[in-house]
């Protein structure tokens, strides 16, 4: 686009239409799920279980979403991709408004969670699945517009985290006191048609300017395709947020606070995340959040694992919150930095969903059945000091530099494992085993440049309070 104010104004219109739209997908999403959880309330109740089988169907269909996203537009020409997209967003309208399907009974035994996987199909599926498309497919789209910006568009999916955000913080505060639940019904299905009548904006745009305006950057075919180990990299970055999340919700509403909504918190922080580590401003806090987890990390070992009675649980849960925190920041700004060139846009996000959907389905299945406590918490704490960023060498050599990085926690672990089975009453001793623990926390400061040593001596350090 030629830099004038009329091509600087048009090229200003281009975002607000794209980052609107996702925006208004991420809003509507977001406020579906408490919405139709309202609808569900009188059914079932709030139990835990209800809870978490309606956690991991909207993951799923997500994963779907982002799964239909990368096969349309990496398998048909952009006209193709127009009419099947539009066709479904279609079909998806008769599924307003949102309400109960009518001819539906309440379950009468006392496991409904196949009753209510198959009600969440019929009365939202399609709408919520056209939602889970929106961010991965019209960030593709927008990829191929000739914009500026079109070589690099992950920074709409700021806009899409924005959305998520205010309707996460809206709805108990604002929505929910103050407008009926026929209201909401009505008003989510009019935001349903302004969307649709956006997605088809964007679309009559991805279809005008597709081989009229075209960068540079995107004529270019990109070299290579990424690797199986960045791929699964990708994978490990995504999925250790994702179990971190439910992770440290489980922990700080049963271990420190049952307060009402304390499980806003640590979803708004990771929604956070999101929105700095793609933003403008990525790399210097990129920097600042790897630099800080290492100094968060000694008071979190020493006081929230080590002597967690002497603090007031709101400073607790602060340490929690801040190491849970800094944690997502590293491994999404990794992942950000991460990004492959637009060509594997998609396929980005399709493995970082498949990750979200592993990690929310490791903490609420897997997890009970392998712990006798909420111990994949500190376990993903460890695993986010691992994929700290480091500096990498090949083959033989990295898997060298690592070992030594491995020999210090160790001699730790073996020392410590002798002296618990060793020593016939260490109850005599907790308080020296207690400083020697806080000594070796503060240790970890020291390590923080080694990513292998940093991890391994948290894990070791956490494993024998444990234990302890």
């Amino acid at each position: 686009m030629s830099n004038t104010p009329r091509s600087s104004d048009r090229s200003l219109s281009l975002i607000i239409l794209f980052a609107g739209t996702l925006f208004v997908s991420a809003t509507l999403m977001f406020i579906l799920q408490p919405l139709f959880g309202k609808l569900m309330l009188p059914l079932l109740g709030g139990s835990p279980a209800v809870w978490n089988t309606c956690m991991v169907f909207y993951q799923m269909l997500l994963f779907l979403g982002y799964l239909y996203a990368h096969y349309l537009s990496t398998r048909f020409n952009r006209l193709r991709q127009i009419q099947v997209h539009g066709a479904l967003i279609i079909i998806s309208i008769i599924a307003l408004p949102v309400a109960l399907p009518e001819l539906m009974t309440p379950p009468t035994d006392s496991n409904p969670t196949l009753w209510l996987v198959w009600t969440l199909f019929i009365a939202i599926g399609l709408p919520f699945f056209v939602l889970s498309t929106t961010s991965p497919l019209i960030q593709k789209w927008f990829s191929h517009i000739g914009h500026h910006t079109s070589h690099d568009p992950y920074y709409l999916y700021v806009a899409s985290n924005i959305g998520s955000l205010l309707a996460l913080l809206s709805y108990p505060f604002i929505v929910e006191p103050n407008i009926g639940l026929t209201a909401q019904k009505s008003v989510w299905s009019l935001g349903y048609i302004g969307l649709i009548l956006l997605i088809v904006v964007c679309g009559w745009v991805f279809i005008k300017l597709y081989q009229t305006e075209k960068t540079p950057d995107q004529a270019e075919t990109p070299t290579e395709a990424p690797s199986v180990l960045t791929k699964v990299h990708w994978l490990a970055l995504a999925f250790v947020p994702s179990s971190l999340l439910l992770g440290v919700t489980n922990f700080v509403s049963t271990d420190i606070a049952a307060v009402p909504l304390l499980w806003i918190i640590p979803l708004t922080l990771y929604l956070l995340s999101f929105v700095l580590v793609f933003s403008r401003w990525a790399k210097p806090i990129h920097r600042v959040s790897v630099f800080l987890q290492p100094v968060v990390l000694l008071p979190f070992i020493a006081y929230s694992f080590i002597n967690p009675a002497i603090l007031p649980y709101w400073l607790d849960l602060t340490l929690h919150l801040s190491a849970y925190f800094l944690a997502v920041m590293v491994c999404h700004g990794e992942l950000a930095r991460s990004r492959p060139h637009t060509a594997y846009l998609t396929l980005f996000y399709l493995i970082m969903s498949f990750a979200g959907m592993l990690g929310g389905m490791f903490n609420t299945f897997i997890a009970p059945f392998i712990f006798n406590g909420i111990y994949e918490y500190p376990l993903m704490i460890v695993a986010a000091l691992l994929l700290r960023p480091v500096i990498r060498t090949q083959g033989r050599e990295q898997w060298i530099t690592w070992a030594k990085q491995a020999i210090f926690p160790g001699l730790l672990f073996l020392f410590g494992w002798l002296i618990y089975f060793g020593v016939s009453d260490l109850g005599a001793y907790m308080d020296n085993i207690g400083t020697a623990l806080i000594l070796f926390a503060g240790l970890t400061y020291a390590f923080r440049k080694q990513a292998v040593s940093l991890a391994l001596l948290t894990g070791v350090i956490i494993f024998f309070i444990v234990g302890l």
